[in-house]
């Protein structure tokens, strides 16, 4: 499970998911203006998942630690109403894209590595499923039973997995079969998206 044990850490964190929704590590001043008309919901949820994936590693007594829990789990139970997102705030590495609003389930004890991809109605249980970097969840994709998962695999619309999955290839069916080897999803889905995470990769490398 994914943790951030510093502040420094944190904010890379945060950055790296903004990078992979919108392209650039932190709002402009006119982002900013624009986002006081048209809040971006996604980002200030995922801002509240990260600072809770903090807080949760770093735990204390004091007054300030407290307050921020608390502000912060109400801001991430809200928006998580409002989207329709209920994934635990351990259970994600750096650099998610989420491209629309709808349901989202990621369960407790669950992990997605760094670079995942997450489309509308997807089901993730909490039985301890480890899914390891780059994974792309299409539209209904259901992760079911307990089973671990490698490296840049992709999941076909409404596929149901139940066993194991291998490295770099495209999965889908009910239940799920292996359907030919496959590149990561930042690669098939274009340049701006190598090029994002490429600019995490240098980011962290800098960090």
């Amino acid at each position: 499970m994914a943790k951030i044990h510093s502040k420094k850490e944190l904010r890379f964190y945060i950055a790296a998911d903004m990078m992979m929704n919108h392209g650039k590590f932190r709002w402009s001043w006119k982002d900013r203006m624009k986002h006081l008309a048209a809040p971006d919901y996604i980002m200030l949820y995922l801002k509240s998942l990260r600072h809770l994936q903090y807080l949760s590693s770093n735990k204390s007594k004091s007054l300030r630690w407290v307050c921020l829990y608390l502000y912060h789990r109400l801001r991430y139970r809200k928006l998580g109403y409002k989207l329709g997102f209920s994934i635990d705030w351990n259970s994600l590495g750096y650099g998610v894209n989420i491209p629309h609003y709808g349901t989202i389930v990621v369960g407790r004890t669950s992990s997605l590595g760094n670079f995942a991809c997450l489309q509308t109605s997807v089901c993730v249980t909490g039985t301890g499923h480890e899914i390891g970097d780059a994974p792309y969840l299409s539209t209904g994709v259901k992760i079911i039973s307990k089973v671990k998962v490698g490296d840049n695999v992709s999941f076909g619309a409404n596929a149901v997995v139940n066993k194991d999955m291998p490295d770099n290839c495209l999965v889908a069916g009910v239940p799920a079969q292996v359907v030919k080897p496959s590149q990561p999803w930042y690669v098939r889905d274009g340049q701006k998206f190598v090029d994002r995470v490429r600019a995490v990769e240098n980011l962290k490398a800098s960090t």
